[in-house]
C-alpha cells in the first residue's frame, strides 16, 4: 500500500469534503509536511500505549473538565494513553498537565440528521412515542490529532492505513469500547435488578398449545373486553387478558387477574403472566398472581415458556410501557400540574445561572439539589474556576476527584459556555448545549448503596450526603487548590441545643449537637381545615387518601392546610417521659446558633400501618420572610441547677482508668427510639460520641452482636471486654497496604468505631501530621464530628431573620419514586425560576405551599 495515501487523497481533493473541512488549520499544517515526517511524530509519541480492555474505563462520552461531548462544536479528543476525554479547548491543558511532551488523541465528532419517519397504516409505531435514536441518524467522524512537543498540531483523518499497528489497535479498541458512562449505567442496571425469582417458574404448568400467539401487536386483544392496550399473556394456558383495574376505574379491564381466579376456582393454578409489548431479548415484565408473591418476579425460563406459545423473544421489540414506566407516568401526573406549573404559558430561559441538567434516569433528585446549592454566591466564588486553577491542579484521575468535578459543575451552570439565550424554535435536546452530569453522578454516588443505583432517592438525604463528601474533599484542598476558609458545608450548620429537665425539680442538663437541616414534623391533626377534610372522607369512605377522583363532576377532596406555626411549635414543645439516670425527665430542643443558610425540611413522609412509605398530601404555606429568634436557646437560666457528673457511679469504677464514657445526650436520644440503654452506651462510645446519627448507624450494624446489650466494661470501650477494642484484621491489612503504619491505622479505626471508610478518610485528612493527630486523640478520647483530633470551628451565628432563596418540591407518593423540581430566585429582579431537569423557565406561580425542602438565607449574612 502506498505510503501517505491519506495525505495524497487530501491534496488531490479526493478526500471527502467533510473530512477536509473539519481538519481546518491542522490539515493545512499536514499538507506542508511529508507523510514520513508525520508518521515519525506519531511513532515518537507511541510509548506507553495499550489497547483498552472491556473492563477498563474509557472516558469517550464527556470531557473531564467541561461538559463537552462528541456532539460539541470541536468534538471530543480522547487521549490514547490515558483514555481521558477533553473538549477541543482543553487539549492544551491536558498536554501541559502531562509535562508538555505532546500526545495522541482520538477526535470524535458526531452530528445528527433527522430521519424520515414511515407513514401509512402499514407502519407499526411504538405506542410510547419515538425515542431520540428513532428520530435522529447519528453521523460519526473520527480523526487522529497529533500534538508534538513544540505544541504543533496535525490531524490525520481516519481510517488511515499508514498508521503503526499499535496506534491503530488502540484507536480500534477505543472506538469499539462501550465507554465509561455506558459501563456505569450497565452496572447501575444490574444493581437495580432486585426482583426475586418466582417460586413457580421451574414447575410451571403449560397445557398443550392449541394456538400460537402472533408476534404482531395488532393481533393482540383482551379475550374478555377486546382491549388492545395493557395486555398480559398467561404463560400456562395462553389466555390474553387486560391489566388490573384501579380504584378510580382507570387501568385495564382486569381480565388477566379475573381469569387467574376463575381457573383457580376450577382447581387450576396458573400464576405467571407476561406483559405483551415489553418482551425483548433482554427480558420482559413478569407478574405472579400467586397469593404468596403477588408482585413482579423473575422467570429465568421465560424464553422457553414463550416459545411454548410460538413467541421468539429474540425477535421481539418493545411496543408498550413497562410497569416501571407506568409508575413514573402516574407519579408525574400526581400534583404535576401545580408543582410544575402545567397549564401556565411559561417563558423559557437560558443563560448563565439559567442552565438545566439532563435527567440521566431517576437523577432529578441530584439535579434539583445541585441547582439549589451550586449557584449560591459562596459556591460561585469558590468553584467557578474562571482561571482554571482548580482543574489544572487536578490529580491524574480527574473524573475521580470531587473538587474538580464540583468546579466543572459550577462553571458549567454559571458560565456562558452552555447558555446562549433561548430562541423560539430551539431544540431543547440539542446535545451541543446539554449539561449531562454523568461523571459527577458516578463519582458522588460511588460506593454508596443507594446513590450509586438507578433508583429514585430522597433529595434531603442526598443533599446531606453530598455536603459530607464535599467537606471530606475540601479538607486537603482548602488553602492549596482552594482559597483558605471554612468548608462549604459549614454555611448550613448550626448548633442544636437540647435541654433535659428533671420532672418536678430544678436540675437540668444542656448539650449541643451540630446539624445542617431543621426537620419539622407535619401532622394532619394540625390542619386548620381538619373538620372539612374529615367530613369529606366520611362522605367518601371508598376513596383512599390523597387520590383525586377521575370522574368529571365528582367533588375533589380538599387538601389539609397546615400552618407552619404549628410545626414550629411542635419542634419547640417539651417531650416528656424521657428516661435519664434512672429518673424521668423532659426534653426540649432549640437553636443554639442561626446559620447563614437554613435548610428546612417539611417531613411530609411517614411509614403507614403496613410499614410502607407514604406521603401526607397537604399544603403548608411557607413565608418569604421567616423569623426564628423565638426558637433560640438561652442556656442555663437563673435558678436552674445543672446535673453533675454521675456521682452515683460505683467507687470501684473510679479506681479504674476512666477511658471514654458515653455521652449522656446521645444515649438519651437512642433510648427514646427504644434502643436498650446498654446498647445505646456502646454505640455512643464506639462512635466517639460524634452524635446520635453515627451512633444509630453503628447500632444497626452491630445489633446482632451477642454482647450488644451487655453493660460496658469498666473503663469504657464499645465492646470486646476491655478498654482497647479489637481491630478488624482485614481492615488493618487493607489500610496498612495504603502506606499507613500499623499504629496509625489502629488509632484511626479505634477513633472511627471500626469503620474502614471513616478511618481511611481520617488517615488521609491528617496525612500531614499523623503522629500529632494520633497523639491528639489521647488514646481514644475526644470527639467531634468525624473523629478528628482538632477542635471544630464554631458555627456561624447572627440574628434569626431569614428570606427564602429557593425550594425543592417532590411529585409522587413517597421519596423512593416520583419526580423532583427546583424553584430558585434568580436574576437582578429576584424573580422565581423553575428548574425541571434540563427545562428552565420563568415561574409565574411557584407552589410555595407544596415544597419539601426550603432554603432560607439569613438577612444579616455577608453578601
Amino acid at each position: 500500500m502506498a505510503s501517505g495515501l491519506w495525505l495524497k487523497q487530501f491534496n488531490s481533493g479526493r478526500a471527502p469534503i467533510g473530512v477536509r473541512r473539519r481538519m481546518g488549520a491542522c490539515a493545512m499544517e499536514a499538507m506542508s509536511q511529508s507523510p514520513e515526517a508525520i508518521m515519525e511524530k506519531i511513532r515518537a509519541l507511541m510509548s506507553g500505549l495499550k489497547a483498552p480492555q472491556h473492563f477498563d474505563k474509557v472516558y469517550k462520552d464527556e470531557c473531564a473538565f467541561t461538559f463537552d461531548t462528541p456532539y460539541s462544536v470541536g468534538g471530543l479528543a480522547v487521549n490514547l494513553r490515558t483514555w481521558m476525554g477533553f473538549g477541543a479547548d482543553m487539549v492544551d491543558l491536558d498536554v501541559r498537565r502531562n509535562g508538555s511532551s505532546g500526545g495522541l488523541y482520538l477526535v470524535q465528532k458526531f452530528s445528527r440528521k433527522e430521519k424520515e419517519q414511515p407513514k401509512g397504516e402499514d407502519s407499526v409505531a411504538p405506542t410510547i412515542g419515538l425515542l431520540l435514536e428513532d428520530k435522529w441518524e447519528v453521523i460519526k467522524e473520527h480523526s487522529l490529532l497529533v500534538v508534538d512537543k513544540s505544541g504543533g498540531r496535525t490531524t490525520v483523518p481516519l481510517p488511515c492505513p499508514d498508521l503503526p499497528m499499535m496506534v491503530q489497535d488502540v484507536i480500534d479498541g477505543m472506538i469499539k469500547h462501550q465507554g465509561a458512562r455506558s459501563m456505569e449505567e450497565s452496572n447501575r442496571y444490574e444493581q437495580d435488578q432486585e426482583l426475586k425469582e418466582s417460586n413457580y417458574f421451574k414447575d410451571l404448568v403449560q397445557i398443550p398449545p392449541n394456538k400460537k400467539i402472533s408476534p404482531n401487536p395488532k393481533d393482540w386483544k383482551c379475550a374478555i373486553s377486546g382491549d388492545t392496550q395493557n395486555l398480559w399473556l398467561n404463560l400456562s394456558d395462553g389466555f390474553i387478558g387486560g391489566g388490573r383495574k384501579f380504584f378510580d376505574g382507570s387501568g385495564g379491564s382486569n381480565g388477566a387477574m379475573d381469569h387467574f381466579k376463575e381457573e383457580q376456582a376450577k382447581g387450576n393454578f396458573y400464576p405467571l403472566v407476561v406483559k405483551l409489548g415489553t418482551i425483548t431479548p433482554q427480558g420482559a415484565d413478569v407478574y405472579s398472581y400467586a397469593p404468596d408473591e403477588d408482585d413482579m418476579v423473575k422467570d429465568p425460563l421465560l424464553a422457553k415458556h414463550l416459545e411454548h406459545w410460538g413467541i421468539d423473544a429474540m425477535k421481539m421489540e418493545k411496543t408498550d410501557k413497562t410497569l416501571a414506566e407506568m409508575e413514573v407516568d402516574f407519579n408525574l401526573s400526581y400534583d404535576f400540574s401545580r408543582i410544575c406549573e402545567s397549564g401556565e404559558d411559561l417563558v423559557r430561559l437560558r443563560g448563565p445561572g439559567l442552565i438545566g441538567l439532563k435527567n440521566l434516569g431517576n437523577s432529578c433528585y441530584l439535579n434539583s439539589t445541585v441547582q439549589l446549592l451550586m449557584a449560591l454566591p459562596e459556591a460561585r466564588k469558590r468553584y467557578a474556576d474562571s482561571d482554571m486553577k482548580i482543574r489544572t491542579s487536578a490529580p491524574t484521575e480527574a473524573p475521580q476527584d470531587v473538587v474538580t468535578q464540583v468546579a466543572k459543575i459550577v462553571s458549567g451552570l454559571t458560565g456562558s459556555r452552555y447558555g446562549p439565550p433561548w430562541k423560539e424554535g430551539d431544540d431543547e435536546d440539542d446535545p451541543k448545549l446539554l449539561v449531562s452530569p454523568g461523571m459527577f453522578r458516578a463519582l458522588i454516588g460511588r460506593n454508596h448503596p443507594e446513590f450509586s443505583s438507578g433508583r429514585q432517592q430522597d433529595a434531603a438525604e442526598f443533599l446531606q450526603y453530598f455536603l459530607e463528601q464535599l467537606s471530606r474533599a475540601e479538607r486537603t484542598a482548602l488553602g492549596s487548590r482552594l482559597e483558605a476558609g471554612g468548608p462549604f458545608a459549614s454555611l448550613f450548620e448550626f448548633a442544636m441545643e437540647e435541654r433535659l429537665a428533671e420532672a418536678g425539680g430544678q436540675r437540668v442538663k444542656y448539650s449541643s449537637t451540630r446539624q445542617n437541616m431543621l426537620g419539622l414534623s407535619i401532622k394532619i391533626e394540625d390542619a386548620e381545615n381538619l373538620a372539612e377534610v374529615a367530613a369529606f372522607r366520611t362522605a367518601h369512605p371508598e376513596q383512599p387518601e390523597a387520590k383525586k377522583p377521575k370522574t368529571e363532576g365528582d367533588a375533589e377532596e380538599p387538601k389539609p392546610i397546615i400552618p407552619l406555626k404549628t410545626s414550629l411549635e411542635r419542634f419547640a414543645a417539651s417531650e416528656d417521659g424521657i428516661h435519664f439516670r434512672g429518673m424521668t425527665v423532659s426534653k426540649t430542643s432549640s437553636m443554639g446558633t442561626m446559620p447563614r443558610y437554613l435548610l428546612v425540611q417539611l417531613q411530609r413522609y411517614y411509614v403507614d400501618e403496613k410499614w410502607c412509605p407514604n406521603k401526607l398530601d397537604c399544603k403548608v404555606p411557607m413565608p418569604d420572610k421567616l423569623s426564628l429568634e423565638h426558637l433560640r436557646g438561652k442556656g442555663v437560666q437563673p435558678g436552674e441547677k445543672e446535673f453533675g457528673e454521675e456521682a452515683e457511679a460505683p467507687a470501684a469504677a473510679k479506681e479504674e482508668p476512666a477511658g471514654l464514657q458515653a455521652d449522656e445526650m446521645v444515649v438519651v436520644q437512642l433510648v427514646s427510639m427504644d434502643i436498650a440503654e446498654n446498647a445505646a452506651k456502646r454505640a455512643a462510645v464506639a462512635t466517639q460520641n460524634s452524635g446520635a446519627e453515627a451512633a444509630i448507624a453503628w447500632y444497626f450494624e452491630h445489633s446482632g452482636d451477642p454482647d450488644v446489650n451487655d453493660p460496658l466494661p469498666i473503663g469504657g470501650g464499645g465492646g470486646g471486654g476491655g478498654a482497647e477494642p479489637a481491630v478488624d484484621p482485614e481492615a488493618l491489612m487493607m489500610l496498612s497496604s495504603m502506606g499507613f503504619s500499623e499504629p496509625h491505622v489502629k488509632a484511626a479505626l479505634k477513633a472511627c468505631g471500626g469503620s474502614t471508610e471513616r478511618a481511611a478518610d481520617w488517615l488521609f485528612s491528617h496525612a500531614d501530621d499523623l503522629d500529632g493527630a494520633v497523639a491528639a486523640l489521647g488514646g481514644g478520647g475526644g470527639g467531634g464530628g468525624a473523629a478528628g483530633g482538632g477542635t471544630e470551628t464554631p458555627c456561624e451565628d447572627g440574628v434569626g431573620e431569614y428570606s427564602l432563596v429557593g425550594f425543592i418540591s417532590h411529585i409522587g407518593r413517597n421519596t423512593s419514586s416520583g419526580h423532583y423540581v427546583c424553584h430558585m430566585k434568580r436574576g437582578e429582579d429576584g424573580g422565581w425560576v423553575i428548574f425541571n431537569d434540563q427545562k428552565v423557565a420563568k415561574s409565574e406561580s411557584p407552589p410555595l405551599e407544596l415544597g419539601y425542602l426550603y432554603l432560607y438565607r439569613r438577612d444579616d449574612a455577608p453578601r
